[in-house]
């Protein structure tokens, strides 16, 4: 009996595991953008990262000569942008999972301050009468793909500022489970599509040996 007690109590401990929802809040302020992934309690900065900004300090530092020297050692890799048949292969799934993940995203919250501005008041009246018609159509956008829980969008005019400003931030969730399904489902079918990807090449280069041969 207890070892169906132990069982049932890991079934338990996954079961709300995977009902627990994982968030990312995204922010944008004027000292630039953050990143943070939360699982319960427990919250992860992802970007920006404290190490990150030692390895500029540390490149900082550095003397020319030194750089130079580096740059020497490590050969420039050539830039591959890969090619369109092997990209339209991929297309359709990258549209399905888009589209899926589209409907198991909930934004929890969303806030937008835009405090229009421009050099002279009549630019920044024209713009500021523009900007309320691509936040309108930003908003349909999102209401219409997206599960919107709350929201608050303000947009003001500042006649004394020259430059716009803007804060953005949101919060989004999607179930663990959600998210192991989805990975266990998609990773699947990008491994189908690699398989028939290899034995595509393989089959071509067995033909393209043969006609040689028969040559």
């Amino acid at each position: 009996m207890t070892m169906v007690w132990v069982l049932l109590t890991c079934v338990a401990v996954l079961v709300l595991l995977m009902l627990i929802p994982l968030c990312a809040e995204v922010e944008y302020v004027q000292d630039g953008f953050h990143l943070t992934l939360s699982f319960g309690f427990i919250s992860v900065p992802i970007f920006p990262r404290k190490a990150r900004a030692s390895k500029q300090t540390q490149r900082k530092k550095e003397t020319p000569t030194e750089k130079k020297e580096d740059e020497k050692k490590e050969p420039k890799e050539k830039k591959n942008l890969g090619a369109w048949k092997e990209f339209r292969n991929w297309l359709p799934l990258i549209c399905e999972a888009a589209g899926e993940l589209r409907r198991k995203i909930v934004i929890r919250h969303l806030r937008l301050n835009l405090v229009w501005a421009a050099s002279d008041p009549a630019s920044a009246a024209i713009g500021y009468g523009a900007i309320q018609g691509v936040i309108g159509g930003v908003w349909n956008i999102l209401d219409h793909n997206f599960h919107v829980r709350e929201h608050k969008i303000v947009v003001d005019l500042n006649y004394e500022e020259t430059h716009p400003q803007v804060s953005l931030k949101a919060v989004l969730s999607l179930r663990v489970g959600q998210l192991i399904g989805f990975g266990i489902r998609y990773g699947m079918k990008l491994l189908a599509i690699q398989r028939r990807q290899q034995h595509g090449t393989i089959e071509g280069g067995v033909s393209h040996e043969r006609t040689e041969s028969s040559h």
